[in-house]
């Protein structure tokens, strides 16, 4: 008899949905070998074609949108309207992706016609376009428990490069995986293809891990979660007899740098904002403000001020699991227990996986004493460093790489090397505003450098497509051996890019 496991209610710590099946290494290996097996069913569809599948995916989830959001609920203690709104943006990346698989910009076709003349030698017939790279393993992440998780955007984009999916579940919310992996499995039988294009492994083996990132057909990962996960993924794809890809979002401390100028006008405003971006969603976004630096100056000290008496009245809700709070609440208490440090504590939330937001404040001069202060702690909490504003670019020079990096300055006031510094940093820097809203737009990047991603890559946005396929160039092939991409009429009728023109016109 096969082992099971539960969720947990964070709100109440008590079990609930139903007991889940724990997979096996046989299972596993299982679906990785089916999805292999058929990978051609997928890669071969034209671009109506997998556009009306991820359509269909779209719809099955939606149909589902109530349910999912109660189970996802009970299973997260998020909140309904938070999660209702999840729900759609799944849906809705879902088919911004059927958008552009639909015009055939995912082939990213270019064609070089034959030049005899073409200096400094003669130039053969190059036709390139995009090709699914294969079966592609997907971590889901705790904190999303629809938009980056089975049907997220790791998913979405791997489908729509044309890679079949095997997605490990993630066991704090499994009972919703199960839902969203029946809508996605309704959507591709109901166009015709096979259920085993798409699979979830469910469990808490952490050896799972393992299976999925040794199996010899999977191509590609994709993974958003801790960085002591997402190196460990790193590391076994580099073992394997083929290395493979890794695409790990793996968390930041997203700096928000606030200006005199900005200070001297809304300091309060602004200390509030500040404070509702770090504990929204309970501080689990991986683009909470983990760090804020401000002026030591009068009104830095007022911005402390407001944010010591907004904190004091804020009680968040429960951390999403157990393990989650336990390491939280460790990594606080040490913290605490730090000299040099000011900490302003919010209402304690005693229920379930309950904890208590926390701010710490120390003056940038003995950050070196606090090595524990510049590392993500995953929850209600965010470091606020006093440095004088002549320091900002030291103190942005000392950081590792960000998904985000904010600023809140004045009119007229000098910033401009701070912000080439922080676009070193970070994939998406952002001026007078928070982090924690991540548009899923074509424009959206949400990656930075290491140790933020693993990779110069999005998770979010159409460009995510583009980490699961490999450009082949065809040379001097016969027009019938081609693509239908790169064939001379063109029968997609789709834009390409043929000797530097954009076009989408036959080649006579």
């Amino acid at each position: 008899m096969s082992k099971t496991f539960t969720a947990q209610n964070p709100a109440t710590a008590q079990p609930v949905g139903n007991p889940i099946a724990e997979w096996d290494l046989v299972q596993t290996s299982a679906a990785i070998k089916a999805a292999d097996s058929i990978k051609a069913k997928l890669s071969s569809t034209n671009p109506t074609q997998r556009a009306a599948l991820l359509n269909a995916i779209a719809d099955a989830i939606e149909e589902q949108k109530e349910k999912l959001a109660e189970t996802a609920n009970q299973e997260t203690a998020l909140p309904m309207a938070r999660l209702a709104g999840e729900v759609m943006r799944t849906v809705i990346q879902i088919r911004a992706f059927a958008n552009l698989v639909k015009s055939g910009g995912h082939l990213l076709p270019i064609i070089d016609l034959a030049d005899p003349n073409f200096l400094p030698v003669a130039r053969p017939d190059l036709r390139k376009s995009q090709q699914p790279l294969g079966v592609v393993a997907v971590f889901a992440a705790s904190n999303f428990p629809l938009a980056f998780s089975v049907a997220g955007g790791d998913t979405a984009s791997a489908l729509a490069a044309g890679c079949p999916v095997i997605v490990k579940a993630h066991p704090s919310h499994p009972n919703t995986s199960q839902l969203v992996y029946e809508a996605v499995i309704k959507g591709l039988t109901s166009q015709g293809f096979p259920k085993e294009l798409f699979a979830i492994v469910q469990g808490v083996n952490p050896e799972i891990t393992h299976w999925l990132a040794k199996a010899p057909e999977i191509t590609a990962i994709g993974f958003t979660g801790s960085g002591m996960v997402g190196k460990l993924l790193i590391k076994l794809s580099q073992e394997r007899d083929v290395p493979i890809p890794v695409y790990a979002e793996m968390g930041s401390l997203n700096p928000v740098f606030f200006t005199p100028g900005a200070l001297a006008e809304k300091a309060d405003e602004l200390a509030k904002a500040a404070m509702d971006s770090a504990l929204l969603g309970s501080g689990q976004f991986c683009t909470k403000p983990g760090i804020i630096i401000v002026p030591d100056d009068a009104n830095g000290d007022k911005f402390i001020s407001q944010v010591e008496a907004h904190v004091a009245a804020q009680k968040v809700g429960p951390l999403l699991n157990k393990g989650i709070a336990s390491r939280f609440t460790d990594a606080i208490s040490s913290l605490t227990k730090s000299k040099g440090l000011k900490v302003i504590s919010g209402t304690n939330n005693p229920d379930g996986f309950g904890v208590t937001p926390t701010i710490f404040v120390v003056n940038w001069s003995d950050v070196k004493n606090h090595h524990d202060l510049l590392e993500e702690h995953f929850g209600p909490t965010s470091v606020i460093i006093r440095a004088p504003f002549d320091q900002f670019l030291t103190v942005a020079n000392a950081m590792e790489g960000q998904l985000t990096a904010a600023l809140h300055a004045a009119a007229g006031e000098n910033v401009k090397d701070l912000v080439a510094k922080l676009s070193q940093l970070a994939g998406r820097v952002i001026w007078n505003g928070f982090p924690t809203a991540v548009s899923v737009t074509a424009a959206q990047n949400h990656g930075g450098q290491w140790p933020a991603s693993s990779t110069h890559t999005t998770s979010v946005g159409l460009d995510a497509l583009y980490r699961f396929v490999r450009p082949v160039v065809y040379q001097n092939f016969p027009d019938n051996q081609l693509p239908a991409e790169l064939q001379n009429a063109n029968p997609y009728g789709i834009e390409r890019l043929i000797n530097g023109e954009r076009s989408n016109k036959a080649i006579n």
